[in-house]
């Protein structure tokens, strides 16, 4: 029998600011108030009782929401944006309509993602947390929610047999 472990709600949350690209252009800078839920499918481990140990499972998910929290979110991996650090300050800009910003690099955390999404927050996140499927050898998924707010956001699943 399966067991589904849920860690999360008003646990892990983050304030940020981003925008998002697309294909008619570049969103106004705003920002939301995320929130973050991991679950866990697998079997108890007979040994320790449990499907994964919440000590173990809390810095992963802490760790993802600190770096992200009261930060300027930016994509490194979009073509249209170039984003450039000199002297303290971040310069960002969007190529196809020529808009630009300039942020203090303390402020800003550039993440290896295309877009500001929820999307590719939650695949980001579930890539920080392959590395608990060697240590434990009964969790078969992880399931991770970022939603901009309740009842706004997507979750991404990732198995044993198909980590991507």
């Amino acid at each position: 029998m399966s067991y589904r472990l849920i860690q999360g709600g008003l646990t892990f949350k983050f304030a940020a600011a981003h925008f998002v690209l697309g294909e008619t252009g570049c969103e106004r800078l705003h920002g939301h108030n995320y929130l973050v839920e991991v679950q866990v499918l697998g079997e108890q481990d007979e040994e320790k009782n449990l499907v994964i140990d919440f000590l173990e499972l809390k810095p992963f998910v802490r760790n993802f929401v600190e770096e992200l929290d009261h930060r300027v979110l930016l994509p490194s991996e979009n073509p249209q944006l170039l984003v450039t650090k000199n002297e303290g300050e971040c310069f960002v800009e969007f190529l196809p309509k020529k808009k630009k910003y300039i942020f203090p690099v303390v402020d800003v955390s550039l993440l290896p993602i295309k877009n500001t999404t929820v999307e590719e927050f939650a695949r980001l996140l579930t890539i920080k947390m392959k590395p608990l499927f060697s240590k434990y050898p009964n969790i078969e998924s992880f399931e991770v929610g970022v939603f901009e707010y309740k009842g706004q956001g997507c979750w991404k699943k990732i198995t044993r047999d198909n980590s991507s």
